[in-house]
């Protein structure tokens, strides 16, 4: 009777050692499975050389061939900011965001940032170190808009952020509100890649 107890448990420890090693090896493949499907979504980053990184273009059309998309700006521009403009940020890679740096003859500089993707913010990368000090509800034309005062750097700043055609559009300047109002006014999405 003894050899059948001391049998019976000899099994016992070896299906729980069975069932050790199971687990151990399921852990082990889905570990690998979650490796493996974050450094396949890196890929195209890191191919491309665009994830989390800035780079300038050196025109609208530069920027456009690197986004493979067209670059939405206001018809109406006050004669007080300088076209072109001083510099052209991307961020994103293909169908990314885009910011334009605009200097002014007088008052403050002006800012306008895109997203190329249709539901997709704008690059935080372009936003820069920003804390967002009150919101309130605007319109552009007939569609919702978010007015909002944010400190940029340091410097107070308003920024007036709505939707086009599904693209995240926001001006940003120091300036005049209604400036940033008529601009936004005059924004259309014409064409488009």
């Amino acid at each position: 009777m003894t050899a059948s107890v001391t049998t019976g448990a000899a099994r016992s420890a070896g299906a729980g050692l069975e069932v050790v090693r199971m687990l151990a090896g399921f852990v082990w493949v889905a570990g690998a499975m979650v490796v493996a499907v974050a450094v396949l979504g890196a890929v195209p980053g890191w191919i491309t050389g665009d994830r989390g990184v800035v780079r300038e273009a050196s025109s609208i059309q530069d920027a456009e061939r690197r986004l493979a998309a067209r670059v939405v700006v206001p018809g109406y521009f006050p004669e007080r900011l300088v076209w072109p403009p001083r510099a052209i940020h991307i961020a994103g890679g293909r169908r990314g965001s885009v910011r334009l740096d605009l200097a002014a003859r007088s008052g403050p500089d002006l800012h306008i940032l895109e997203s190329t993707r249709e539901g997709e913010p704008i690059a935080p990368e372009l936003l820069g170190s920003r804390t967002v000090l009150r919101t309130s509800r605007a319109t552009v034309g007939k569609l919702p808009a978010t007015l909002s005062d944010v400190l940029v750097d340091g410097e107070l700043h308003r920024e007036l952020t709505w939707e086009l055609g599904g693209w995240a559009i926001m001006l940003r300047s120091s300036g005049d509100v209604d400036e940033l109002f008529r601009m936004a006014r005059t924004t259309h999405r014409q064409g488009g890649r």
